[in-house]
């Protein structure tokens, strides 16, 4: 337990030199580091639970719930989180932040996506919510063995591996680390507030684009609808609906027009407005949990709508470098 805990420590140390550089490639490997220590940290947490119920409690009444442990136990991230919180290790708050934080690392990791305007601060916010995770992580027992080495970086915080005190000593490691990560500074609200605020204004702009650039009169509102309805025209589901509500156009531009008319599009309206208004509750927000909860709500409901009106600008734009030749 102690060489797994030191370990952790390690690599937090590690992200917290990562950060002080701040440079977007350097923040994107601590964003890293950090999110492995909080999924082996639950993962082992999830297995303490395993075993405390194969030791202490019984067939009728185990101590933590096994179908929970079990899917804590495999491979997704998100069981493991819902076993912490029941435990009571992550209170509901640093729970749902939590997740939240994964899904940044993986479109960092996985999908690409930069998130460079908020990489160093939701780096950073990942860092304290690890740090609050570690310090409420209690081992069933604690052991260290002959062979154990200590990492350098782990020394700093907890000194030789026989402490006599681990729990205290590991216990002062994590408010330590958390007050190195408190001493860079934070601008997590500031940084996710500018953020909305850009892709709001991206939006707005890509919006007043298709309506100037128009071949005939169009309204924003027509705009916003038009572009749902070409980024799903020709998917089986708006095929099914056509076919379901007797849409009896043979022409591409009479079927798109009836879609226009009869599709359900989840939205129906400029939301602009009230977009502006979320990115200024955002922006006066003074809870971190829950500032980064807006705003990765905001950034999945408006997804698809965003990505349609970006797509159907830069189809227009495209359009009109061909037509005058560009």
């Amino acid at each position: 337990m102690i060489q797994f805990l030191a370990d952790q420590i390690d690599q937090m140390d590690l992200a917290l030199d990562q950060l002080a550089m701040r440079d977007r490639n350097f923040d994107r490997f601590a964003l890293m580091l950090i999110d492995n220590v909080v999924e082996l940290t639950l993962h082992r947490h999830a297995g303490d639970c395993a075993l405390t119920n194969k030791m202490y409690g019984s067939a009728s009444k185990p101590r933590f719930q096994p179908e929970a442990v079990a899917s804590a136990m495999g491979q997704y991230f998100e069981p493991k989180v819902k076993l912490a919180r029941s435990t009571g290790m992550a209170p509901q708050e640093i729970a749902d932040s939590i997740q939240h934080l994964h899904g940044f690392r993986n479109a960092v990791y996985h999908a690409g996506l930069r998130h460079e305007p908020i990489l160093h601060s939701v780096a950073q916010f990942y860092f304290e919510n690890a740090c609050s995770l570690l310090a409420n992580y209690k081992p069933p027992f604690w052991s260290w063995a002959s062979n154990d080495r200590i990492p350098h970086r782990a020394m700093k915080y907890v000194g030789k591996p026989a402490v006599v005190e681990p729990a205290k000593a590991f216990g002062a490691a994590w408010i330590r680390l958390r007050e190195i990560n408190d001493s860079m500074g934070d601008t997590l609200v500031s940084d996710l507030s500018a953020d909305m605020h850009k892709t709001i204004t991206s939006f707005d702009e890509d919006v007043d684009f298709l309506v100037e650039n128009a071949t005939k009169p169009m309204t924003r509102d027509q705009a916003i609808l038009e572009s749902q309805v070409w980024g799903v025209a020709f998917s089986d589901e708006a095929k099914a609906f056509a076919a379901a509500n007797a849409c009896s156009e043979e022409t591409v531009g009479g079927y798109v027009d009836w879609l226009i008319l009869n599709y359900p599009c989840s939205v129906k309206t400029d939301p602009v407005t009230s977009w502006r208004k979320r990115q200024s509750s955002l922006d006066q927000e003074r809870d971190k949990h829950a500032a980064l909860n807006k705003y990765s709500d905001f950034m999945a409901q408006t997804c698809d709508i965003r990505e349609q009106v970006a797509e159907a600008a830069s189809g227009l734009d495209a359009h009109i470098q061909q037509e005058v030749g560009v």
